[in-house]
């Protein structure tokens, strides 16, 4: 039963169009799968070989994933706007058309996954899934003895942050494991505790490492080690993906 899969999940995912609209050229008899036209929704992954949309085939593409060292004064977006430097504008001429699983704000640095699987991206940002990613922070300031409630859970102006644990590495350095990863998440937390952060930067995400990566270096993340690690996190979706 895990092997079933909605044949509109793999068109939206394949950038053809939303899912919504998927069901409708389902409905219309126009998505073909090994040749012939399929009006079911639901489908085993192991059974497709071949998949055409108004006889526009996709190809199956493998899933990759590159560690990226995203450098401070460059934003996750591929959309230049008020001066700001798009990360993407680093990427090797030609590179395989990519998406970033989650961001660092434009003053962050460090560890950025990219994929070209944009159903792994979404997995791997999942909440839910419970996926730590770790953080150095310098910062100026006291640490209060309340900082400790971060460790349970803390609201602040209305927003739940979920436990963090952190340790103290050293005066004013410290490191912190997030599962949520919520918009400016460790800025807003230091700025209630009167804390200014001076640098801040992600070192793992899940059991991915940013190893000995420098601003704006990249590697292709081994398909043997990719695999296990992917399996570390609970993905088990399928390693091969549809593209036009």
């Amino acid at each position: 039963m895990n092997n079933l899969v909605r044949l509109s999940k793999i068109i939206s995912h394949a950038g053809i169009c939303s899912r919504r609209d998927a069901e409708k050229l389902i409905e219309k008899g126009e998505v073909k799968v090994n040749g012939e036209i399929l009006k079911e929704f639901v489908i085993a992954q192991d059974k497709i070989k071949e998949i055409a949309i108004k006889n526009i085939k996709l190809r199956k593409k493998k899933t990759k994933i590159w560690c990226f060292y995203k450098p401070k004064g460059f934003v996750c977006s591929n959309v230049e706007q008020y001066n700001q430097k798009s990360l993407f504008k680093l990427l090797p001429k030609n590179f395989e058309r990519v998406v970033s699983v989650g961001r660092l704000d434009i003053q962050s640095e460090g560890l950025l996954l990219l994929t070209n699987n944009p159903t792994l991206s979404t997995f791997l940002e999942n909440p839910k899934n419970k996926i730590s990613r770790k953080y150095q922070v310098e910062f100026s300031g006291q640490i209060p003895g309340e900082f400790n409630k971060i460790k349970k859970g803390i609201a602040i102006q209305g927003i739940f942050y979920a436990p963090i644990d952190f340790k103290i590495l050293k005066k004013n350095f410290l490191e912190m494991n997030l599962i949520e990863g919520k918009n400016r998440e460790i800025r807003r937390i230091f700025k209630f505790y009167n804390l200014k952060v001076l640098k801040l930067k992600r070192i793992e995400y899940g059991p991915f490492k940013i190893m000995k990566l420098t601003d704006g270096q990249i590697y292709m993340v081994d398909q043997s080690m990719q695999k296990k690690n992917l399996y570390i996190m609970g993905f088990n979706d399928e390693s091969n993906f549809w593209k036009i």
